[in-house]
């Protein structure tokens, strides 16, 4: 029986002080302390920690990626494989802190970074200008590769989840504000019952780059996976780990850790719908290895005798595109019936008619002006000077992504998260 409990307890807020500790809803943390916890291989040089608020004034950026502060009572590591031994996960009892984040930035941006403002128009584009964050900024201690695109930078994506970790022990012999309880088996024989559609959750996954800078599974590096299938509750349990980067459709530790649909599908279960698990197939470059994947992933989708699948792009950009089609184009001729989950980015790089049913969670290819803010932590000079999805050093007619007062126009890619497929949004869509 695999049963998850999730103990939530409602922050109000972060401050720093003498002692890490939580007490009455506010997390305190010495600077000092957790800056060592984050930095055990002294990768890092120059870290700062900062808080930002909703309606701060602030723009983060280069921003490298989210974690949600937890912590397990008997003892297994947060992310099993990654901060601390291989072990299973999926259940137990799990305490999480809701309403804040750790996020993590840098001087130098790497292809898929994002920007994050938390006031004003950008605001709206990202979940995280609504949580308290705690932000690191830190630099490498071995900068290198800086004319590459895209680099490694396991140090960065790292050092924001020992920070989660460290934080969720704060919270040890604590009685949470509420609960959630996971429970597939307790639904199942009601599902059976009342012969409920068996529906599935597939689930690209960024394979596809060099090794350190894809999502991770059980600590493990996805280069070179085949399609696998996943309990829900480990997608909500630290079983994957986001990416670099959180660019506009990149996802996180954090959406993994809270991801929305993956909790209503399981709330679901037994009521409206069989809930048979989460598949989850890498993405990849080559055309034989996008159709491979496809191929096995519906034999998976088949074997669980799915009725339904939603198919949901994690991650994204015309590569992840044609996997995604791929998926949905192989489960239809399945007989398998496909709800494709994913956001809007200009252009037919593929597309096929039987993907009749898609839900759009944005658009990431509009000009955006955003104006200056009084404070910038991480580098903006990095948005002419780097490379990111979205933003520019020079224009025809637009002119530079940054100006010489502060103020940014980009493409809305570039904002973090602002393109969530997990629907970790700020936003609604609405039907006219």
């Amino acid at each position: 029986m695999k049963k998850l409990e999730i103990g939530n307890f409602l922050v109000r807020d972060i401050v720093f002080g003498e002692k890490t500790a939580y007490e009455g809803g506010i997390l305190t943390v010495n600077r000092e302390e957790a800056t060592k916890a984050i930095n055990p291989l002294g990768k890092l040089k120059n870290i700062e920690l900062h808080i930002v608020h909703p309606g701060d004034s602030v723009r983060i950026c280069p921003v490298k990626g989210a974690v949600e502060p937890r912590f397990r009572p008997d003892g297994r590591a947060l992310f099993p494989g990654y901060t601390g031994p291989v072990t299973s996960c999926g259940e137990g009892t799990l305490h999480a802190m809701k309403g804040i984040a750790v996020l993590v930035c840098g001087r130098y941006s790497s292809m898929g970074d994002g920007i994050l403002d938390m006031s004003g128009p950008g605001a709206d584009y990202s979940y995280h200008s609504t949580t308290t964050n705690l932000v690191i900024f830190a630099e490498r201690t071995n900068e290198k590769e800086l004319d590459y695109t895209l680099r490694e930078e396991d140090e960065f994506r790292i050092s924001a989840h020992y920070m989660a970790e460290y934080l969720g022990k704060t919270l040890a012999g604590r009685e949470p504000d509420r609960w959630e309880c996971y429970d597939l088996d307790e639904g199942s024989q009601q599902a059976q019952e009342k012969k409920l559609p068996r529906v599935g959750y597939v689930m690209t996954v960024i394979s596809q780059l060099a090794k350190g800078i894809n999502d991770l599974f059980l600590g493990r590096d996805c280069n070179n996976m085949m399609p696998l299938l996943v309990h829900p509750q480990e997608i909500l349990d630290g079983f994957l780990l986001g990416g670099m980067g959180l660019a506009g459709q990149a996802l996180t530790t954090y959406d993994a850790q809270n991801h929305p649909m993956i909790k209503r599908l399981c709330q679901e279960h037994g009521k409206t719908i069989d809930f048979a698990g989460v598949i989850l197939s890498p993405a990849d470059v080559s055309d034989s290895m996008k159709l491979r994947n496809a191929i096995s992933a519906t034999q998976i989708a088949e074997c669980l005798k799915l009725d339904g699948a939603f198919v949901q792009e994690w991650g994204g950009g015309s590569n992840v595109d044609v996997d995604t089609f791929y998926l949905l184009s192989h489960l239809e001729d399945k007989g398998i019936k496909t709800v494709g989950i994913m956001d809007e980015h200009i252009g037919k790089v593929y597309t096929d008619p039987k993907a009749d049913a898609i839900v759009s969670v944005g658009e990431t290819s509009t000009i955006i002006e955003l104006p200056p803010m009084d404070k910038v932590i991480g580098d903006d000079e990095s948005l002419v000077r780097d490379y990111y999805y979205g933003a520019w050093s020079t224009h025809t007619t637009l002119g530079p992504s940054l100006r010489p007062d502060h103020s940014v126009i980009i493409n809305t890619y570039a904002l973090a998260c602002g393109g969530n497929p997990a629907a970790q949004l700020k936003r609604a869509v609405k039907e006219y």
